[in-house]
């Protein structure tokens, strides 16, 4: 078969442009011959170069160009249409090679008609997929429409692929096959509708309003569709953050909810909680309000605002969820320990802050490459076994897990602060975390006066960023830095002690 060069369709530069309208093809199409097609494909293009000079440079108003620029969009779409069918047409065509006996395999570099045309004309792919479904829709509305040049082709195959997917839905609200058939057909004269008088984003958004009604009536997604779509994808890594898509059924959806509601809204066993802000204040038996927060010298002060967006806080409460599942003993892998991290890190950079753009190496298993801040942070809680190692990378030493705090120091910890000690943290001792208030990395013992509950987002708070935690009196105080508070004055939670604020004040 002979293969069309597409030099062929291009027209002569050199040749003059025409300037009279290109003469109609005959209706006896029969008589035709491809080359005279290729010759009148010639004269279109020296015609749109034509019209591209005209354009340019007519003298003209917004109105008339409103019209004009109509009419080439127009004029794209019949082009569109010209696609398809030249599409269609070469599929066919290499269909009845292959079904001649004439025909072998592996005369042929292609392996399919989509993969000829691809190469052919220099079109992706899933351009061409495109064009070959709209060939075949068996979709009455979207071939009326497609046909008289309303639509382009990609509008087209994305009301095709919308149908699809909207089709078992479609089943299950209304079992009765011609109730079905009818509601897809309106569906489909909806979707073609808004397409025509508006844009494709208005298109989409109309998927997306029927998807919703259909939902709304109790639709439940199949095995098909759970296996398509349903899981955890890895999205990669975006400005330092790992990039994770979930997509959940009911139940799924039901227990992720549950998983994270109480960092979304928090409750504790001791306090009300509920307003704006979610705290309510709380009150003495005279009904004046207790402060949740006091610095040093018995002062109340105004705590800072919990700036977590609602997304940090529904990944704080997963997080918190998966954290308690791995340190109960119900997971096989874990065994009932806390996360055990196995990393690679040199001495040096396991005790220094990286203040510089100096290369380091820490790795985890599972992770791969870690900043060692990270690290130090996990550090905290759960059974870290570092292996250490020197220049030349042979390993010095390999690190044990005293250094976590016991279940006796736990239980006075939780005695003492009750929950998150940053000043008007409401989380209790239940979504909180033993902190090394001077890092183990850097020295720290672990002992009470060197220990403090903090949630999960005020432990990567004081990794993170300048707030300081001071111990007075076995209190843990946390010190602004210097852009939050010039005076950077050091105060503690009340919430979860109401009872000292009436006391007096701790030395200094």
């Amino acid at each position: 078969m002979e293969t069309a060069n597409p030099a062929l369709l291009k027209p002569d530069p050199s040749s003059p442009v025409p300037s009279s309208r290109v003469p109609a093809i005959s209706t006896d199409v029969s008589r035709l011959s491809v080359a005279e097609l290729r010759e009148y494909v010639v004269s279109v293009h020296n015609q749109i170069d034509a019209l591209v000079l005209a354009v340019d440079g007519v003298a003209t108003g917004a109105c008339e160009l409103d019209h004009l620029a109509a009419g080439v969009e127009e004029l794209s779409h019949q082009v569109g249409r010209l696609q398809v069918k030249a599409a269609v047409r070469m599929e066919s065509v290499v269909q009845e090679l292959k079904d001649s006996q004439s025909f072998s395999p592996r005369r042929s570099r292609f392996r399919s008609a989509a993969d000829r045309l691809s190469q052919v004309l220099h079109v992706n792919p899933a351009e061409v997929q495109k064009r070959l479904d709209v060939a075949h829709a068996s979709a009455p509305h979207v071939e009326e429409a497609f046909s008289q040049g309303l639509l382009t082709v990609g509008v087209a195959a994305r009301i095709m692929s919308a149908l699809e997917r909207l089709q078992p839905a479609i089943e299950q609200v209304t079992p009765n096959p011609e109730e079905a058939r009818a509601l897809a057909r309106k569906v489909e004269s909806d979707l073609v509708g808004i397409a025509v008088s508006g844009t494709p984003t208005a298109m989409e958004r109309g998927v997306r309003v029927w998807q919703h009604q259909l939902d709304a009536q109790g639709v439940l997604p199949t095995r098909e569709v759970k296996r398509e779509i349903q899981g955890a994808f890895f999205k990669g890594k975006k400005m330092g953050l790992f990039e994770w898509t979930f997509r959940l059924d009911e139940l799924q959806q039901e227990q992720f909810l549950t998983a994270v509601a109480p960092e979304v809204n928090p409750r504790t066993p001791d306090h009300v909680v509920g307003s704006e802000d979610g705290v309510v204040p709380l009150l003495d038996i005279d009904g004046l309000e207790i402060p949740v927060a006091m610095d040093e010298s018995g002062k109340p002060v105004e705590p800072p605002k919990d700036d977590r967006s609602l997304g940090q806080k529904r990944l704080d409460g997963l997080m918190h969820a998966v954290t308690t599942a791995l340190s109960t003993g119900k997971l096989s892998r874990h065994g009932g320990y806390q996360p055990q991290v196995v990393v690679n890190i040199d001495h040096k950079t396991l005790l220094d802050e990286l203040t510089t753009h100096e290369l380091f190496r820490s790795d985890a298993v599972h992770s791969g490459p870690m900043n060692p801040m990270s690290i130090r942070q996990l550090a905290c809680n759960a059974e870290l076994i570092p292996a250490v190692l020197g220049s030349a990378s042979q390993v010095v030493d390999a690190g044990s897990r005293t250094r976590l705090f016991t279940a006796e120091q736990r239980k006075l910890l939780y005695a003492r602060d009750r929950g998150c000690t940053f000043p008007g943290c409401t989380r209790g001792v239940d979504r909180c975390e033993a902190h090394h208030v001077q890092e183990y990395s850097k020295g720290g013992v672990t002992t009470l006066d060197n220990a403090a509950m903090v949630c999960s987002h005020h432990h990567h708070l004081v990794h993170e960023t300048p707030w300081r935690i001071q111990m007075r009196q076995d209190v843990p105080y946390w010190q602004p830095p210097l852009d939050e508070d010039p005076n950077q004055p050091l105060m503690r939670n009340l919430y979860f002690h109401p009872e000292k604020a009436g006391q007096l004040a701790l030395s200094a």
